[in-house]
């Protein structure tokens, strides 16, 4: 689904994902303009930001390049709209990536949808979204002229950016709200080839700096010109996450000189007091639509971790099935929206 079949394009989505030190204006943009030259089918790409924690999807910003003017104005007014918000609330919250016909369920919807689309051109979209238990995320829909239909190895991919856009989105909160900083969860400093110049105790153990140091020295593999040809190997090697903790960024000296820093992103789902933080934490991420498969990727956990994670979560609630264990911890009552 690659407009230019590159894997290098996916790559510099990931780099423009992870290029924080800037206002949110300047990385939406940036993000924007990558992911039109990975994903543009000959229809445009549109992106936006939003907030779902409430019963009424909420847009903090929306943009599209080479989209059609009218179609543009379409998609802005169907969010606004209270006949789409119930489906489009349901949608961000528990969708990972899939075709209109995968992501929207209500018939009717569908049906209103698909004719307002059709008059611009536009016969079928692919969405990729970046949800986070907080309700706020981003979503990247890419359009087409025609029906689409994923393939297991596409899928793989846009699943795997999708846990991308959610991190990086919830550590460009975090670095630019009022209260925080650009210091603020900086764990660990460390160079290009994966040497930990500086680490707080809480990435100070010989566990934590050889994790960092695995991490950085396969970003930078993913990031060179041996990832740049094999987008499946890159993207497997460039995860969100750290030991479920941490998420690389990239910061510059004044010499030029190049450092990633290891900055604290996790999520922090409220949920049953009968669960630790970790096992919340693969829960809330069950009940967005991940996969054990895709949470550990998310997470840069071990499979059989979240398995057994997940297990004890269901233990603990007395869950028999993994429906039943995110309705149990939804209806919490300080759980995450349902």
């Amino acid at each position: 689904m690659l407009a230019t079949d590159s894997p290098s394009d996916l790559i510099q989505v990931l780099e423009a994902l992870y290029d924080l030190e800037q206002p949110r204006d300047g990385w939406f943009r940036g993000v924007l303009k990558a992911s039109g030259t990975a994903f543009d089918r000959g229809a445009g790409v549109g992106f936006l930001l939003y907030d779902v924690s409430g019963e009424l999807p909420r847009i903090h910003a929306l943009e599209g390049v080479n989209v059609s003017m009218h179609h543009f104005a379409v998609g802005a007014e169907t969010h606004r709209e209270p006949a789409f918000a119930k489906e489009i609330v349901r949608c961000y919250r528990s969708v990972v990536c899939a075709t209109m016909a995968e992501h929207v369920h209500d018939p009717q919807v569908l049906g209103a949808l698909r004719e307002r689309y059709t008059q611009s051109g536009i016969h079928d979209q692919i969405l990729i979204n970046g949800a986070d238990v907080s309700g706020q995320g981003c979503a990247l829909y890419v359009f087409s002229q025609t029906l689409l239909t994923l393939s297991a190895y596409e899928r793989e991919l846009m699943l795997r950016i999708a846990t991308h856009f959610a991190t990086a989105y919830r550590l460009q909160r975090r670095l630019h709200s009022p209260a925080g900083s650009h210091a603020n969860g900086l764990d660990a400093v460390l160079n290009a080839s994966g040497k930990v110049a500086h680490a707080e105790p809480a990435a100070s153990s010989r566990e934590a700096r050889r994790s960092l140091t695995d991490a950085v020295r396969l970003r930078e593999w993913a990031r060179g010109s041996k990832g740049r040809r094999d987008a499946e190997r890159a993207t497997a090697a460039w995860k969100p996450l750290v030991s479920g903790r941490w998420s690389l960024v990239d910061r510059y000296e004044r010499d030029g000189t190049r450092y990633i820093t290891a900055r604290e992103n996790v999520a922090k789902p409220k949920g049953p007091e009968a669960l630790s933080p970790r096992e919340r934490q693969v829960v809330c991420l069950a009940s967005l639509g991940h996969s054990n498969k895709l949470i550990a990727y998310e997470l840069g956990l071990a499979h059989s971790t979240v398995r057994v994670l997940l297990a004890r979560g269901a233990s603990k609630l007395g869950a028999r099935t993994r429906a039943e264990l995110i309705e149990r911890a939804r209806s919490a009552k300080h759980g995450w929206p349902s």
